[in-house]
């Protein structure tokens, strides 16, 4: 690779994409909507070129494919999370985020004069939902949740057009990826600051478990997917465990020193997905890929970044809770 194109890097998975990138001395340009918080790029910036527009204008994706003729395109950018709304208004906005936006840049990609060597994009485990488990490769997919149900639709789509491509398009199904610079919406870095600072949380569904990813090795994976000779639609990229959330609640309790009393454990279910991890010998076979970064290393790595970014926290007697 010398030049390289990322959507979504100024998210979660983007910011460590480009950095990676930035490091290994490739050509690099990111895609960020006009007014987005790119502070996860601060300790890069002014290695790569930024591109400014909303990847739902066709026109000015063809012109940024055009006018920077990427050998890769590594494709991140999805919001993973999303609250429920009226008149399905959440799965309409899933719609124009996910397939407008990826067909948008396929469609762009196949007529610019020099078209990527590849596009990677990443998707989610949850595109399994329901199938048993572990989830391989030629699983039906079952999504429980509009998030699932439209990152499978728009792996379908990939498959369907892909005759119609001059470039492969990999998907890589994500674990759940957790590490630096994560927001608190989510479980891991919620959990992390809550025991770090005393305060008390709620784990709900102790007994769910979870395939966790460390965000080095899913970086890790993209690279040597976008550099591999051999190509495939789809390929997961997981640890091929599933640790408990109870589990996972003590191993961050004894990194961080906290009280285990911080700590309580519902009794119920999400009523969705509880075991949720996949078969990883595609990742391994094709691409010579596998986990490197066990999850006691990961937390502790994690835990270690938190503390050098909290503010100080002061105590005013009371317990705070907070639910994950």
């Amino acid at each position: 690779m010398s030049r390289v194109l990322i959507t979504g890097a100024a998210g979660f998975i983007g910011s460590h994409m480009t950095r990676a990138c930035v490091d290994a001395g490739y050509e690099v340009h990111v895609v960020a909507r006009p007014g987005t918080d790119d502070s996860r790029l601060d300790a890069v910036d002014g290695a790569f070129t930024r591109h400014n527009f909303d990847l739902q204008s066709e026109e000015a994706i063809k012109r940024c494919l055009s006018d920077v003729s990427p050998e890769i395109v590594f494709h991140l950018s999805a919001r993973p999370r999303r609250r429920e709304e009226a008149e399905l208004n959440d799965a309409k906005a899933g719609i124009r985020e996910h397939l407008n936006a990826l067909l948008g840049l396929l469609g762009a990609a196949s007529v610019v004069r020099h078209p990527p060597r590849k596009i990677v994009r990443t998707g989610s485990l949850a595109e399994y939902g329901s199938a048993p488990t572990p989830y391989e490769e030629d699983s039906r997919e079952l999504p429980v949740n509009a998030y699932g149900a439209e990152l499978a639709a728009a792996t379908h789509f990939i498959g369907g057009l892909q005759a119609r491509l001059s470039f492969p398009v990999i998907t890589a199904r994500l674990a759940l990826v957790y590490g630096p610079m994560q927001s608190t919406e989510f479980m891991i870095p919620l959990l992390i600051e809550r025991c770090l600072a005393g305060q008390h949380c709620v784990v709900r569904n102790p007994g769910d478990r979870r395939d966790l990813l460390y965000v080095d090795d899913v970086i890790e994976a993209l690279l040597r997917i976008a550099d591999a000779p051999v190509s495939t639609r789809l390929v997961n990229v997981a640890t091929g465990m599933a640790p408990t959330m109870r589990e996972v609640a003590k191993l961050i309790v004894e990194h961080t020193g906290a009280d285990p009393g911080l700590i309580e454990y519902g009794v119920g279910s999400t009523g969705g997905i509880r075991d949720f991890r996949a078969s990883t010998a595609r990742a391994k076979d094709l691409f010579g890929w596998s986990m490197r970064v066990p999850l006691t290393e990961g937390l502790a790595r994690t835990i270690a970044w938190r503390r050098g970014v909290l503010p100080p926290i002061s105590s005013d007697g009371r317990a705070s809770r907070n639910t994950v």
